[in-house]
């Protein structure tokens, strides 16, 4: 619904507190201008991230309006997506390095701990991301982590999508969420489990000749056991991200601060890093 271009301001341009000179600049697609739908979407969108700061988060600085053209000003994070990585990895048939994925979604969950935790709107409604997906997470070239893009989130009393919309992406949806039903945190959480699981497995976790079949196995959540694709994984690391895909939500990690100390734990026991250092590989030094 929406095209981003990276920019430099104008030493004219009015920018809010904080305000780069290079930014990201989203527009809203003419061809949804008219349409009040999209309209309020990407409105509600900039409303709701020009009030989350948080380091694994990506930053909206403010929405306006030029003309028939709806506009948000968001930050440049100079790098690539997970998704960008993980195909190049797949392409050069090299594993991520364990440390790397721990800390990835040790990352991630900050950020989703932060917007979880956060009460928006009058009502004080709870942000549930609902598209969690590995082209949604950037990695900037200095190693940082950021979560972005939450045009189809959900926010009590605020932001809510028809009752049963399928919205988000399929393959890293919770099976709640692929059934229509209502989702919490814990969907979010299921999304994190799935891209832990593919960081560590080097390969996708649910595939499909056709959308059918593939709604059908993310409902299903049948996951392989990790050991059983990496053997040298430590047997820790597999029980962790078998607790985040399990299919009956009450059985799952119920918080990201849960999800968090788990992934402490791993590290520690792994003797792996939870800096900037465990993406060394990945970013060439």
């Amino acid at each position: 619904m929406a095209e981003v271009y990276q920019v430099r301001a104008k030493s004219s341009t009015q920018r809010s507190p904080g305000e780069p000179d290079e930014v990201v600049l989203k527009r809203l697609l003419p061809t949804y201008r008219n349409d009040g739908a999209y309209v309020k979407a990407f409105v509600d969108e900039a409303k709701l991230t020009v009030r989350l700061r948080h380091p694994n988060i990506v930053r909206t600085f403010r929405l306006f309006k030029a003309g028939p053209d709806y506009l948000m000003v968001q930050e440049l994070v100079p790098g690539r997506t997970l998704g960008f990585m993980q195909e190049l990895l797949v392409k050069a048939g090299a594993a991520m390095p364990p440390e790397a994925a721990c800390y990835i979604a040790w990352c991630l969950l900050k950020g989703l701990d932060y917007i979880h935790r956060a009460k928006v709107g009058e009502g004080g409604g709870t942000i549930v991301h609902r598209d969690v997906n590995p082209a949604n997470i950037l990695l900037s070239v200095a190693g940082e982590v950021k979560l972005t893009d939450f045009g189809v989130a959900d926010v009590e009393g605020v932001m809510r999508g028809d009752a049963g919309a399928l919205r988000g992406t399929l393959p890293y949806m919770s099976p709640e969420q692929v059934l229509g039903q209502m989702v919490d945190a814990r969907s979010d959480l299921y999304s994190v489990g799935v891209i832990l699981w593919e960081l560590l497995a080097n390969r996708r976790l649910y595939t499909a000749d056709n959308e059918a079949e593939l709604m059908h196995r993310v409902r299903d959540a049948r996951a392989p056991l990790l050991s059983m694709l990496q053997a040298e994984l430590p047997d820790y690391a597999v029980q962790v991200v078998r607790k985040a895909l399990f299919a009956d939500k009450a059985r799952r990690f119920q918080t990201a601060a849960e999800f968090i100390r788990a992934l402490e734990v791993l590290a520690r026991r792994a003797g792996w890093p939870l800096s900037v250092e465990a993406l060394k590989p990945l970013l060439g030094g």
